[in-house]
Parts: C-alpha cells; structure tokens; sequence
C-alpha cells in the first residue's frame, strides 16, 4: 500500500517546521493564541490542504481534457465553520468563481476533482464539505 509520510520539529515556542519531500513549511499559532504568529497554524493548514489538492487535481484534469485552457481567471476560497467541546470544524465549504463563459469548460474536470482529492476523500465522512460554483 503506498504511503506519505512528513517529518515536524519543534524549533521554539510554538513554532513547528514541517517537511514534505524537499519542501519545509513553518506552523504557529497566532499571537492571540499565545504563538509568535511565524505561519499557519493547524486549522488553516487543513483547509490549505483540501483546497490544494482539489485545486491542484482540478488542474490536472482541466488539462487532460483541454491542455490549452487558461485557469487564471478563477478563484477558490475554503472556509471552514467551527464548534467547540473539542473544537473542530464542522462544515468546510469550497467556493469557485468563475467568468459563466468558462462554465461549460470546467464544470467536468471540477467534478472529477472533489472526487479525486486524496484530502477531500479523507475527511469528508468526517466533515461536512460543500463544493459551490459562482459564475459572473
């Protein structure tokens, strides 16, 4: 079974370097939590990840299906609700906007991207996560 795997080293006060293959990326908390503020802290990272990898895989597939689409017109924003005793997310919405002449273009490969992100297979029996397209 493949795997992926990541290493994470305390540094000082709340502050934690990660790594991923080559790549390290710093996570704290923010000032108001009692970290130094040195980059994401946990919550944001997971909502990074999912929007990531659907963002990422949706790339893909947009270019199996057109390798000359340009994607530089459309945003994602991932946004996620929290409730408390623990807290935890409890719902993490995935909002794309797009020009409505792009519609028919990527409606497909976005759809074969909320169901091919690793992240997104991971959590979803866990969290409710809500994909929504905003056409202008």
């Amino acid at each position: 079974m493949p795997e992926i795997g990541v290493s994470l080293r305390p540094v000082g006060g709340s502050v934690v370097v990660g790594r991923a293959r080559d790549h390290t990326l710093t996570i704290d908390r923010p000032k108001e939590k009692e970290g130094t503020d040195a980059g994401p802290m946990g919550g944001e990272l997971l909502l990074l990840a999912l929007g990531g990898c659907y963002v990422s895989t949706f790339l893909a597939a947009l270019k199996a299906e057109n390798p000359q689409a340009d994607a530089s017109e459309i945003t994602f924003q991932v946004d996620g609700s929290l409730v408390t005793a623990p807290t935890r997310f409890c719902e993490i919405t995935v909002q794309v906007s797009a020009p409505a002449a792009l519609q028919d273009l990527i409606s497909k490969p976005l759809l074969k991207a909320e169901r091919g992100c690793i992240v997104h297979n991971s959590i979803r029996d866990a969290i409710t996560v809500r994909f929504t397209h905003e056409w202008h």
